[in-house]
């Protein structure tokens, strides 16, 4: 039963000191007789005598307290009174039992007669806090098996009387969240201090919902996941997102493991457009919706480019993880209709932190600094040095030299006229020769010495360092303790990352204010102001501006140290100068990694605000009025240089970019809420206006610079090349719902909800998405809680939803582009559809959640299924229209998918407590139809590393399976006949060209090969806190099954031989596997035993055109995150009488990666433009382990 304790408020109006006094006197004589001044409405017909005291709390806002034990509140009562006094109400429902009531402090009190009677008493007294030692307000005290009780103060003391003829005193002290504390009194022990500890046992049930909306979880028709701040900052990253990974089940994250803070995409629930960008989720702070989006520094993608995009970060990653108080995952369009179009595929809605609510002033100190090292490493062979000795060049299967090198200046006095020098790693095997090699060479003298023939286990490893982050906050909150609080936090982050002058800065200033003005109107305001500036974001990717580009191309026997002394001797300047060819990599190829860190710089500025404003209007007992304002603006300002003998700029390049992105929502919703008989309804009413404006501003010295390194666009050597790109979308919106529920057992929400959108044209830019959704409380409904205590919950739930997507501006009309050429433009290719409608989105869930024995097991179960129709796609046209394709609206994909989640806490006693948190889920995807005569749709035509690897959807098919080329086999039924006559059967057998022992690839002219899926079968993730007194473990472990990956990295390290599986063979040859085509169409046993076997390597077997043997399984288990933390007893704190709390914890990530993915992370995505995509990993920076402290003090 609830019970509610409302409270009003003065006006600030002045008064003489007499009226005054007089006002006192007859408030406190009110007071007194007030009860019985009470009015109450009753018309109850066989009715629980616990609904009908509710009701009476409602009407009178006085409190029942009572002894279950003693007062059946199941049983059914009727009464009928309209009007009546309060005195004659509860006569009369009492009438004929031995059951008196008394009134003091705003409660009624019901309990047997005899205990009424009066009698010698004693006082008990103290202060309630929780675990950091703030005190807690409204804490329940109440008197074991009696009725008596009271609540804490606002500096959480209480005062309660015990009477003598009470038997061994228990005082049962209770409050939301925290467990029931069970303390026996005596007069001797009077003064009792308690510490409330986090509940073990209650239902987390309430959660933050579409617009805001605070909900109870058991009233929700569909899944919702909460991740708490304590989750959320079990370890400190650069992007707080990862913190959510294996938290939620159905949530997704893809990076590109990119550099420090890289962007990461979110996606809930499957991939459901044909449009990659329009899957991911929609982010919320307080209500308000802000970009999550990343503008690259240009489109094109990782690979084969010099100007390959930097990824500067996605706005979700700005927020300060430690002003965030609660992250809700809504997965389905049933939880985010009230959001329309924009979260159509989920929303992610984060609740920051308000000020406190207690009287007095709180200051937070929080600390941390986190080393971070490469973890994990390709499986390098260390066997054979540098060269490529092949059947053209066997010299370089046993000879090494860098240098040509002339008598006089050989140590040995011996020339060595030509230079026997590759990349490769197929040269001579280590075996303690001498060779002239890089730093062979004396720079002051000239003169040449050889050197041992050895692994140089720095050529690909010594690049990086151990990168650390410093993380420091500090936090001042305050309340008056009559609803008017502060919260000012101030963070500064500073990242020196893994590889030598990368990294950033970033401060973030956050404040909100509430206030209760009056009893009328509630005031609320949050600003946060974020800044990040880096002089160096590195390029990734397998492109030749990439530091990992370099490393990938340099011989296994020169170490990382030369390119340094290469680099700070000013010898590429010099050698260029000289015309040399003895430069470590010449720039026709790639540029000096110590140039490409410390010259090619990529610099950004970023200044972003965020914040909202509400106002609460209550304009009756059962009618308010939200009013809200929001703003989320960031102006990005970035460089990118080049010094002169860059690779492919020869006199360098400089381009400076200004991104700026604004968007401001208006709203209101009017809510009505009302209670008739057994039924509650909410009604609410709403609107908002959604203003977006965006600016890319780009000039480039594209032709390079006049003088020698001066970045200044005025120093370029021809007129810049400029390009602007503005992008405006308004949205108008009306939204309702209702929410009706009976008896809190069943519980029902409609909403509707219409958005009018600038980007369709008239009379297909309205568009309506309803949604309906119930759920229902068996437990409570079957009444299981006396034959089956033993069930806390038990819950059904499920939901139908329609909603749609709409397109970016400018879709509807030609529009000119700027080209390459100075004031020159182009039309699109692209021709442009008017009539084009919004995507439509339908979808459905149900579910069950069962909380058990006494909440030690939980387990919550959806299935859902969703269709995305009428895309918004490009179809091929005749290109003597003048463009390669038209947008329409045609196609389906289907989603469906299984979550399954469980809480279990196997140990929970007062000191101990083990709990364990498991997800699961899978999903099916499936394109179902595209557009009359569109056979295959490609994801990104960009994604194809150089039309080696493409990731096609066909119908009935995934929307994203890996296609490519590889072994040529044998068809199906084929067989060959052995030397005993026997037929062996060798279908799908590699064939094997009989003259060269190499297998056979497939043609540009054969099929493409489907290589698999990139999504995997299933993902999981599993949490275990362990805590004992003030000691508390945290483990987090993720895990998937399948999904397969295209690893540019594997191609190239092991076409160069430098891996471990190009040994087998050198350089005698071996037998591959398979069989031969003889000349009449049949086959027998491959026998030919390899001649080349660096040809072998390099240009069958691991050649990026054979995309089948670069393709990888990218199933995994991560040792996500531990964490160690060790509180201080509050009794040692109360000594120091400096600090309220402290914690010291230690945390470390990424401790394990078991899988079979070769390269570095499987979770490694591809970057094309501002695009994250899954299913190719190009010249990623390797997965890091962090190890890190955490110190938090509270004042």
């Amino acid at each position: 039963m609830k019970n509610k304790l409302h409270s009003g408020e003065v006006g600030s109006k002045k008064y003489p000191l007499a009226r005054i006094a007089f006002l006192i006197v007859f408030f406190v004589f009110s007071s007194t007789t007030n009860l019985w001044a009470q009015k109450v409405t009753l018309i109850f017909s066989q009715t629980r005598l616990e609904r009908v005291l509710d009701e009476i709390s409602r009407q009178t806002h006085y409190t029942f307290a009572f002894s279950p034990e003693v007062v059946d509140v199941t049983r059914n009562v009727s009464i009928r009174k309209t009007n009546a006094d309060l005195k004659e109400v509860l006569t009369e429902l009492f009438a004929g039992t031995r059951i008196s009531y008394r009134i003091a402090d705003r409660k009624i009190f019901l309990a047997d007669r005899a205990t009424m009677k009066q009698e010698q008493t004693w006082t008990v007294s103290g202060k309630i806090s929780d675990e950091q030692g703030s005190p807690i307000v409204g804490a329940t005290i109440l008197l074991q098996g009696t009725t008596r009780g009271t609540t804490s103060n606002a500096d959480g003391s209480y005062r309660i009387t015990v009477r003598e003829s009470d038997r061994s005193p228990v005082l049962l002290f209770s409050f939301i969240g925290y467990d029931l504390q069970q303390i026996p009194v005596s007069p001797t022990r009077s003064i009792v201090n308690v510490t409330m500890r986090a509940s073990s046992t209650a239902i987390q049930d309430v959660v933050v919902t579409a617009l805001g909306i605070t909900r109870q979880e058991q009233s929700l028709g569909y899944a919702v996941s909460k991740v708490d701040n304590e989750a959320l900052n079990t370890t400190v990253s650069s992007n707080w997102l990862n913190s959510l990974s294996g938290k939620v089940a159905g949530l997704n994250l893809e990076g590109t493991s990119s550099g420090p803070g890289g962007s990461l995409r979110v996606t809930l629930r499957g991939e459901g457009s044909l449009s990659h960008d329009k899957n991911t989720a929609l982010f919320v702070v307080d209500g308000i919706p802000i970009s999550s989006d990343m503008t690259a520094s240009s489109s094109a993608s990782q690979t084969f480019d010099t100007d390959a995009p930097i990824d500067y970060g996605n706005g979700a990653s700005d927020l300060n993880p430690e002003d965030i108080e609660s992250v809700s995952v809504l997965k389905g369009p049933a939880a985010t209709a009230l959001y329309g179009s924009r979260a159509a595929n989920g929303a992610i809605i984060i609740t920051t932190k308000s000020g406190r609510t207690t009287k007095g002033i709180g200051v937070s100190f929080n600390s941390s600094f986190t080393f971070e090292r490469a973890g994990y490493w390709p499986d390098f062979q260390t066997e054979y040095g540098a060269g490529n000795g092949n059947l053209t060049n066997v010299i370089q299967q046993r000879y090494y030299n860098y240098w040509t090198v002339r008598a006089e200046d050989a140590e040995d006095g011996i020339e060595a006229p030509t230079r026997i020098y590759s990349r490769m790693g197929f040269g001579p095997k280590f075996e303690g020769q001498m060779f002239y090699q890089y730093e062979s060479r004396d720079w002051e003298t000239g003169k040449y010495h050889k050197l041992p023939w050895q692994y140089n286990d720095n050529w690909y490893k010594g690049l990086f360092q151990t990168g650390i982050t410093y993380n420091n906050s500090v936090s001042v909150e305050g309340s008056n303790g009559n609803g008017t609080s502060v919260r000012l936090s101030i963070r500064d982050s500073r990242n020196n990352w893994i590889v030598p002058n990368t990294g950033y800065n970033s401060q973030n200033i956050s404040f909100s204010v509430s206030s209760k003005l009056n009893r009328f109107i509630s005031l609320k305001g949050k600003v946060t102001y974020y800044r990040k500036n880096s002089d160096n974001l590195p390029m990734s990717g397998y492109n030749p501006a990439a530091p990992l580009y370099t490393l990938l191309w340099n011989p296994t026997v020169i170490g990382v140290d030369s390119y340094a002394r290469e680099y700070y001797n000013d010898r590429i300047r010099q050698m260029y100068e000289a015309g040399t060819e003895y430069l470590l990599i010449n720039s026709s190829y790639a540029d000096n990694v110590y140039m490409q860190l410390y010259q090619q710089l990529n610099t950004l500025d970023r200044d972003r605000v965020y914040g909202n404003v509400a106002l609460t209007l209550n304009l009756h007992k059962n009618l308010t009025l939200d009013l809200r304002s929001g703003v989320d603006f960031y102006n990005d300002f970035r460089t990118q240089q080049k010094p002169w003998y860059s690779n492919g700029y020869k006199y360098g390049y400089y381009k400076e970019q200004t991104v700026r992105n604004y968007e401001m929502n208006n709203d209101f919703l009017l809510t009505y809420k009302r209670r008739f008989g057994d039924f509650d309804l909410t009604a609410s009413f709403g609107g908002n206006n959604m203003v977006y404006n965006y600016q890319n501003v780009q000039l480039t010295a594209k032709d390079g610079l006049q003088e020698y390194n001066i970045y200044k666009i005025n120093n370029s050597r021809s007129t810049p090349l400029s390009y602007v790109r503005r992008s405006n979308k308004s949205v108008n919106s009306f939204y309702g719902l209702v929410n009706l529920s009976w008896r809190d057992m069943i519980f029902l929400d409609i909403t509707g909800r219409n958005d009018w959108s600038s980007a369709l044209a008239r009379g297909n830019n309205s568009y309506f998405y309803p949604s309906v959704s119930t759920s229902i409380l068996l437990d409570r409904l079957l009444n299981l809680g006396d034959s089956a205590p033993w069930i806390n919950m038990l819950k059904i739930r499920g939901s139908w939803a329609n909603v749609g997507n709409d397109t970016s501006p400018y879709s509807l009309n030609h529009v000119y582009s700027s080209s390459n050429f100075a004031s020159a433009y182009y039309l699109s290719s692209t021709i442009q559809n008017p009539d084009i409608k919004p995507e439509n989105v339908e979808s459905f869930e149900v579910g069950t959640e069962v909380h058990l024995f006494d909440n030690i097991w939980s387990f919550d179960a959806t299935y859902y299924h969703s269709s995305t129709t009428d895309q918004i796609i490009g179809v091929p046209v005749d290109q003597v229209t003048g463009a390669t394709s038209k947008l329409i609206n045609a196609g389906e994909v289907r989603n469906e998918g299984v979550e399954l989640s469980t809480r279990i806490v196997p140990i929970r006693t007062k000191d101990t407590r083990w709990e364990i948190n498991l997800n699961w889920s899978k999903n099916w995807n499936r394109l179902v139809s595209l557009a009359p005569g569109v056979e295959v749709w490609q994801m990104n035509s960009n994604m194809n590393v150089s039309g080696n690897i493409y990731i096609n959807a066909y119908p009935g098919t995934e929307l994203g399976r890996l296609y490519g080329r590889g072994y040529k086999r044998a068809p199906q039924g084929a067989f060959y006949v052995d030397e005993n006559g026997a037929k062996i059967d060798c279908s799908g057998q590699v064939i094997v060209d009989a003259a060269s022992g190499a297998p056979v690839l497939t043609g540009t002219e054969d099929p493409l090969l489907d290589l698999g899926s990139i999504y995997p079968d299933w993902k999981a993730g599993m949490t275990h806190t362990l805590s004992y007194k003030n000691l508390k473990l945290s483990l987090t472990f993720t895990g998937q099954w399948g999904g397969n990956a295209y690893s540019v990295t594997h191609f190239a390290l092991a076409y160069q031989g430098k891996l471990k599986n190009s040994l087998p063979g050198r350089y005698a040859g071996l037998i591959h596997e398979g069989v031969n085509l003889n000349d009449d169409g049949t086959y027998r046993r491959n026998t030919t035993i390899t001649k080349d076997i660096v040809d072998y390597y390099s240009t069958y077997v691991y050649a990026r055109e054979n995309a089948e043997n670069n393709t990888f399984d990218t199933s995994f288990l991560k040792f996500k995150e531990l964490r160690l933390e060790y509180t201080l007893p509050k009794r040692i704190c109360e000594k120091l009488k400096i600090v309220q709390s402290a914690s010291l914890a230690f945390y470390a990530t990424n401790l394990f990666c078991w899988t079979n993915f070769p390269i570095y992370d499987p979770e490694a995505g591809y970057m094309v433009g501002s695009s994250i995509n899954r299913g190719i990993e190009a010249g990623a920076y390797p997965l890091t382990r962090t190890y890190g402290l955490n110190l938090k003090l509270n004042f």
